[in-house]
């Protein structure tokens, strides 16, 4: 079975970011995974042994109408594929916009290893306890403004009052984080990928 990486990187194709992800699925165990760029997935469908979708960052902004647009393929498969999705920083974005949120810009862009506080220990937080506090890679400027109908918020930070958020029902999840960032000195981006596959993807 294989994992989907979607590369939602839209001025170029932007490669190394994408790659980022791909080693860090490597480095907790799971070596088995393909790379889409977004504006294929009118072309393509998503085949029977994809067992789950990564959702990229990007350097596009959800709130302009124009940029919006050319996700809208990619906002359909969100909605309405049955297995288990990680939206990472725009692809959190992307998921809190396909079920209704709202984003804003903050006022400058933060590009550092910040901590996050876990709101609600679940499936991609079993490693920690309600109220730890988790050193994560934040590089974005945009922020969902709201939760998304059918959400739960997971985890907050100074950067996000959304940092991280699990659908009720079915097995979408999203961070604000680029947790494929992380580092040998702050492991905690890893550990909540690790748990994605062994807690959500492997028990789907």
């Amino acid at each position: 079975m294989t994992i989907l990486i979607i590369n939602n990187y839209y001025k170029e194709r932007n490669l190394n970011k994408v790659n980022q992800v791909s080693q860090a699925l490597r480095k907790v165990g799971k070596s088995k995974h393909e790379i889409w760029h977004f504006s294929e997935i009118n072309e393509k469908s998503i085949k029977d042994d994809i067992e789950a979708i990564v959702l990229s960052g990007s350097a596009a902004h959800l709130q302009n109408p124009d940029q919006a647009s050319m996700y809208s393929a990619e906002v359909e498969i969100v909605r309405k594929v049955d297995i288990p999705i990680f939206g990472i920083c725009f692809g959190h974005q992307l998921i809190g916009n396909a079920f209704g949120s709202q984003i804003h810009a903050l006022p400058q862009p933060i590009r550092r290893f910040i901590s996050a506080k876990i709101m609600e220990p679940n499936e991609i937080f079993s490693s920690w306890k309600k109220g730890a506090e988790l050193t994560l890679c934040q590089s974005h400027q945009d922020c969902l403004t709201n939760l998304p109908e059918g959400f739960v918020p997971l985890a907050e930070s100074e950067s996000c009052k959304i940092e991280a958020m699990k659908h009720r029902r079915r097995p979408i999840y999203g961070a604000q984080a680029h947790i494929e960032r992380a580092s040998n000195e702050y492991p905690d981006g890893w550990q909540i990928l690790e748990n994605f596959i062994l807690n959500v993807i492997v028990k789907s």
